[in-house]
């Protein structure tokens, strides 16, 4: 019993745990907040539990100790910093308080710590552990997903009543993890052990997310997951000079083909969510482009309505910035992430302070409406240059390393190679995009995933050599 508990409770059983554990603790969190209608959950206390228990055995165990307290030094110095800031310039408007803008310090500093472990960790190791941790934790989203649909139990994507979300939050978040793992489970389809239950999950994933999810990330990124596999197969044997297993080529055009019949004949709600949109834009008697609530402020800001200390003079500056150019450029008044980018760059030039331009301006520190949901410019422009280089250039550089390896060492890639680094960059397009990919503690877990398996991947290229 004793070789038993120890064969099992080491490092990597337990980096694979905190991966099926997430749609557990997603569904667990969704239902605690609805039930309790409350933003606090037991999930929030439980997910950080078992990255701290490795990152203490690595600290006393192996040998980075020193390196550990000095990484840990600089993020904590960043922080205190940020907050400092974020306290010092937050208006009557902001969004959240302190509290609330420490959850997204706390969050990515988080994702930069999962990251070291698990390529600390797996970096020598097989990577069919991972791998499996992944097709189960997938196979308990879908299955849960399906079951609350056919038991009528799902929430809606869209506040509209568009889509199925399931026992989760965002369907954007939802989306992202199912998308992003395909990108795994895809490779794992030519494996005897693991063909029948990957290819069972990504029917089941491409029905759902094509048809019923109702969001752009999950039509379109199945589709572009598709395509990029049968690509990956097609370029690996050209490289290669190998014969192309011609039965990969075929199947994936022909579920391209399936799915392209199914969204014609059956509808999609993603059609469905942009048509509404459509209607809803041009059923305004008044053409305008930028929100109600926003033109509401601007008129305030025209008349000094705007009760003292609600914004500051830089806030109201960039509103008015914001509404010229989204005149000038026929912006939608409903593309709110179009109207976030260009206000929170207006606010950046308008603040012209080189501690915020550093240390960032305050993600939570904005009008509701105006909260940067782009992840990739929010580093930059809400958490600085040097959140920016903290939080997203570790991600970058391994993709820019497995880039350089993977075209040096071209004509012995492998799909699965090609694949990771394809997810890699549908990571960085999500949250660029879509937003809240790193943010949300289940989409970045696969995403760290896909890290360590290209770097895994890179180990292996390099050695053949």
């Amino acid at each position: 019993m004793k070789q038993f508990i120890k064969e099992k409770l080491n490092l990597e059983n337990l980096l694979c745990l905190i991966i099926i554990l997430c749609p557990i603790l997603d569904i667990a969190s969704f239902l605690f907040r609805s039930f309790f209608e409350t933003n606090f959950s037991p999930s929030t206390f439980i997910r950080p539990i078992l990255p701290i228990i490795v990152i203490l055995i690595l600290f006393l165990k192996e040998k980075i100790k020193l390196k550990l307290i000095l990484v840990a030094l600089i993020y904590a110095i960043y922080a205190i910093i940020h907050l400092w800031l974020f306290n010092n310039i937050k208006t009557g408007s902001s969004f959240g308080g302190i509290i609330n803008e420490l959850q997204f310090i706390v969050n990515y500093s988080f994702m930069i710590l999962n990251l070291f472990i698990y390529i600390y960790i797996f970096k020598d190791k097989p990577k069919d552990k991972l791998k499996r941790s992944v097709l189960i934790t997938i196979s308990i989203y879908i299955i849960s997903i399906w079951l609350s649909i056919i038991t009528n139990t799902s929430t809606s994507t869209y506040i509209e009543g568009i889509g199925y979300k399931g026992w989760f939050e965002t369907g954007n978040s939802i989306g992202a993890i199912l998308i992003l793992s395909m990108f795994i489970i895809f490779t794992m389809i030519k494996e005897r052990k693991y063909r029948y239950w990957a290819v069972s999950i990504v029917i089941l994933v491409g029905i759902y997310t094509t048809l019923m999810l109702g969001t752009r990330v999950g039509l379109f990124g199945f589709i572009c997951v598709l395509f990029l596999y049968g690509l990956s197969e097609l370029l690996a044997s050209i490289l290669k000079h190998i014969q192309l297993n011609k039965n990969v080529l075929i199947i994936s055009i022909s579920v391209i083909i399936i799915v392209v019949i199914g969204v014609t004949a059956f509808g999609s709600n993603t059609l469905k969510r942009r048509q509404h949109l459509e209607e809803v834009q041009q059923s305004g008697q008044e053409v305008t482009h930028i929100s109600n609530a926003l033109l509401g402020i601007k008129e305030k800001i025209e008349k000094n309505g705007l009760e003292e200390g609600y914004m500051s003079e830089a806030n109201k500056k960039s509103i008015m910035d914001l509404y010229n150019f989204a005149n000038k450029y026929q912006i939608a008044n409903n593309d709110m992430r179009a109207q976030q980018l260009i206000y929170n760059i207006y606010l950046v030039k308008n603040q012209s302070n080189i501690m915020l331009l550093l240390f960032g301006n305050g993600f939570q520190a904005n009008f509701n409406e105006l909260i940067l949901e782009m992840e990739i410019p929010a580093f930059l422009l809400n958490f600085g240059i040097l959140g920016f280089i903290l939080y997203f250039v570790p991600l970058l550089s391994i993709f820019i390393y497995g880039l350089f390896v993977g075209i040096k060492n071209r004509h012995k890639l492998n799909a699965e190679y090609m694949m990771n680094l394809f997810g890699l960059f549908f990571s960085f397009a999500f949250s660029f995009l879509s937003g809240y990919t790193f943010f949300n503690s289940s989409s970045m877990i696969i995403v760290i995933v896909l890290s360590t398996l290209l770097i895994i991947n890179t180990k292996e290229l390099n050695n053949k050599n």
